[in-house]
């Protein structure tokens, strides 16, 4: 609850003074340390790419070719996984395309998601179903969503038969709704349908362990809330049901379901940048070295600040949920009389606070804890001036 403390954390951003950054489920802000791995790794390797001898013992240049056993094991521990469970990928939309299309799936089976997916999550589904003939049915959920059960009901109302897979967001992008998702998972796992979570915009905004949720699989971009560089991306495949997913891109070792490889053969995409790998051990170091449930402690308390702020303004709704069961860091909004963009423009013009507007009357506020409670006042400031005219 130190104000110097967080306040220390907040020099360790490129983000100049006078600005504020409400992005973060775009694109998080890399700390100081999060760049200087990655630009450290790329000039030693221009420095020293000569020396380089493609033995085992040699510093890694590259990616894509190696199992990187060490940085698995600590993302892994993120969220309570083994190394063997975890891919290093580039996003969390690679992640749920690998499982979307490694899943034997026949004509006429069917996949439950929900009508807040993102397009990277919604997109692998329809070419499949256009493709191949599954059933992909979008449930639709309310908003603003009044509570878990009704989320709940409308999953256990749509399990059928021929139900093979649910997929949905941990947290949705567009509302910030936490959807019960251990909940979601206990429904499935009695007809042993295979459950997918989409976590990017939930690992390091809270506190995530994949053994409690129960899901089989589950991808992330840490690129986000977890602050790494772009171009990471984390997927989790519960060690048993591994076999049961195919590689659908090949190489080397894309046939090696061997226990001590686990989903290396996942990892096989080709050539990539290991100074990007070099910039998520960082994050992750940074990351451990705050505290997990420091951080998540004081985003959610950022957010609710927030949060209550709006619902005390008249001529403000709320999209996103209140619901402490179901709100997160990410705040959904909109004044009357403006647009979400012109919202956005109000608040940048006005405070230099970047936030992002959506389609139509709406702006999206992402709270990270290296935002600060008067950055949250200067918000509701400008939104009470606006909402009174």
């Amino acid at each position: 609850d130190d104000p110097h403390f967080w306040s220390w954390i907040r020099q360790q951003f490129f983000i100049p003074p006078g600005e504020a950054y409400f992005n973060t489920g775009t694109l998080g802000a890399c700390p100081r340390p999060v760049l200087n791995a990655v630009l450290d790794s790329m000039r030693g390797m221009e420095e020293t790419i000569a020396r380089y001898e493609y033995l085992p013992g040699h510093p890694e240049y590259i990616a894509g070719y190696r199992a990187q056993e060490d940085l698995r094991k600590k993302a892994g521990a993120i969220l309570n996984a083994s190394a063997g469970e975890i891919a290093l990928l580039q996003n969390a939309t690679m992640g749920i395309n690998f499982i979307t299309n490694g899943l034997e799936l026949n004509p006429g089976d069917e996949v439950l998601i929900t009508d807040q997916e993102h397009p990277g999550a919604l997109g692998p589904w329809d070419l499949r179903a256009k493709r191949q003939g599954i059933v992909v049915k979008k449930l639709p959920i309310p908003v603003p969503t009044p509570d878990p059960a009704t989320v709940l009901k409308i999953f256990a109302d749509a399990l059928g038969p021929r139900t093979r897979v649910i997929a949905v967001p941990h947290v949705t992008s567009r509302y910030g709704i936490i959807l019960p998702v251990r909940q979601i998972c206990d429904l499935g796992r009695p007809r042993s349908v295979f459950t997918l979570i989409d976590g990017a915009q939930a690992v390091g905004q809270m506190r995530v362990d994949v053994k409690q949720i129960g899901c089989d699989a589950y991808a992330t971009s840490p690129h986000k809330w977890l602050l790494a560089p772009p171009g990471n991306g984390l997927l989790y495949v519960r060690e048993d049901r591994q076999k049961d997913i195919w590689a659908t891109l090949a190489s080397a070792h894309w046939d090696d379901y061997s226990p001590a490889s686990g989903l290396f053969r996942l990892m096989q995409f080709g050539t990539a940048n290991e100074a990007l790998l070099d910039g998520l051990n960082a994050a992750l170091d940074f990351y451990l070295r705050i505290g997990p449930e420091k951080i998540e402690r004081r985003t959610l308390e950022l957010a609710g600040s927030l949060r209550d702020g709006l619902q005390k303004i008249k001529g403000v709704a709320i999209s996103s949920p209140i619901h402490p069961a179901l709100a997160g860091a990410i705040v959904t909004y909109g004044v009357a009389g403006l647009t979400g963009a012109q919202l956005q423009d109000e608040l940048w013009n006005r405070k230099k606070f970047r936030v992002r507007s959506q389609n139509g009357p709406l702006i999206r506020q992402s709270v990270h804890f290296y935002n600060s409670p008067e950055e949250i006042q200067g918000t509701l400031e400008v939104v009470r001036l606006l909402a009174a005219k």
